[in-house]
């Protein structure tokens, strides 16, 4: 029993002596490591001097660094806008009513589609009116009517007494003068009735449609298109400064779009413009802005300006929402690069050129350059949700787009140069980091 535990105890001692020992080797392995200094593997693979940095190829394939040769291609500059559509009011007419009435009957609904006077079977009738003032109109015109009837005979007997000499010069002048006026009063009263929209027929029809019909007067549609707006019902008073009706041609639609204060420069009349609709995000149509608002917004800061949109297929609405991409530029001979080619610094910009090879190492200058989007943007807003993409269908913009999205290179570059492409960043940092040592 004893020498059981006697040999375990020999065991369990020898035990703890090895751990120790195991522990005393791996601290002064580690104090070795600290104690050594850090090999500065950077320092050999990669030399700046000035705005120059010289790499190794093993260095430039281990940091992923990839160049690209610069080339010129025609890359349009663009102002992205929000666009909205809009009747055309060149191809637009509002029917009122020309004096007031209680209206009796009503023709076309909202929407539907209505004749003008130049059409095959038209015009179209919207609306019949009773009113007193036609009424007094047709009266009015009855009286002139018949005054003149009796002005012109007593015209013709002064003229027969006058030759006869029973009466003298004197009324022969009043008698003409009191014709012609009746004349001139008849004239008048027909011209108010026209104006009602009676017919020249209709008008010499009056005398014999005594007490028949005589309050009612019909509008009718000015000319063909649609019935963008209505405004009546059959029993309403029909008010003189009311709109009853509006009548729209949509073959051809506006678009409007505002442009900000700082982009109204870049805007001309005669610049292309393409547009994606909401309702439409596979269909990019054309037109150019034709009109340019002399007027600055003073809430928004910004100018309206318009273009013209063929609608025969009847697709667009008035007030709906697209993205409307104005091309301000067509970008000849532009030099365009990724921008993860351009580093950036507070307000500078800068790429790194290859400047020569040299054995197995390769040098690279950094450049500044001056740059520009492709796209300028909405407006004054640069957090816009929604951009429109090469092949016309709607991108949401992020972070994620910042380093993949195209830059324009205005200045500092020439074609045929080669720049990097990938590792753009860490070359610079590593010129900042060897600055600063």
């Amino acid at each position: 029993m004893k020498s059981n535990a006697w040999k375990y105890a020999c065991w369990a001692g020898g035990t703890l002596v090895l751990a120790a020992v195991v522990v005393a080797c791996i601290g002064a392995i580690r104090a070795a490591a600290n104690a050594r200094p850090p090999a500065d593997e950077s320092a050999d693979s990669f030399k700046a001097t000035g705005d120059v940095i010289e790499c190794d190829d093993d260095a430039l394939q281990a940091a992923g660094i990839r160049t690209l040769k610069v080339e010129t291609r025609d890359v349009p500059l663009t102002l992205t806008l929000t666009g909205r559509s809009g009747l055309d009011m060149e191809n637009v007419a509002h029917v009122h009513a020309q004096f007031g009435g209680k209206v009796k009957q009503v023709g076309p609904q909202l929407g539907d589609q209505v004749k003008g006077p130049d059409a095959p079977g038209g015009p179209t009738v919207l609306c019949v009116i009773e009113s007193n003032d036609l009424a007094q109109a047709k009266s009015n015109y009855l009286q002139a009517k018949v005054q003149l009837k009796l002005d012109e005979d007593n015209l013709s007997r002064t003229k027969e007494l006058v030759k006869s000499t029973v009466l003298a010069d004197k009324f022969l002048l009043d008698a003409e003068s009191a014709a012609a006026k009746s004349r001139a009063a008849l004239e008048a009263t027909r011209q108010q009735l026209l104006v009602f929209g009676l017919t020249q027929q209709e008008i010499e029809q009056v005398a014999a449609q005594q007490g028949r019909q005589r309050m009612d007067y019909v509008i009718t549609a000015p000319r063909s298109g649609v019935v963008a707006e209505k405004g009546v019902s059959g029993g309403e008073v029909a008010d003189p400064t009311v709109n009853l009706f509006t009548i729209a041609d949509t073959s051809t639609m506006w678009v409007w779009g505002d442009v900000y204060e700082r982009d109204l420069r870049r805007i001309k009349v005669g610049q292309p413009v393409q547009i994606v609709f909401t309702s439409e995000p596979d269909r990019r149509r054309q037109c150019t802005i034709d009109w340019i608002s002399p007027v600055l917004d003073p809430n928004t800061h910004s100018v309206r300006v318009r273009g013209k949109l063929d609608n025969r297929d009847g697709h667009l609405l008035a007030d709906m929402y697209g993205t409307m991409i104005v091309t301000v530029d067509p970008g000849k001979g532009s030099i365009v690069v990724p921008a993860e080619c351009v580093v950036r610094k507070g307000t500078d910009s800068y790429v790194f050129v290859e400047a020569g090879k040299s054995g197995n190492k390769t040098s690279f200058r950094r450049t500044n350059v001056k740059i520009e989007p492709l796209d300028v943007g909405f407006g004054v807003s640069d957090s816009a949700a929604a951009a429109v993409t090469a092949d016309g269908s709607i991108r949401r913009s992020g972070p994620e787009d910042d380093m993949t999205r195209p830059l324009r290179i205005v200045d500092g570059l020439s074609p045929g140069q080669t720049i990097v492409r990938n590792g753009a960043l860490g070359l610079f940092n590593e010129m900042e980091q060897q600055a600063k040592q």
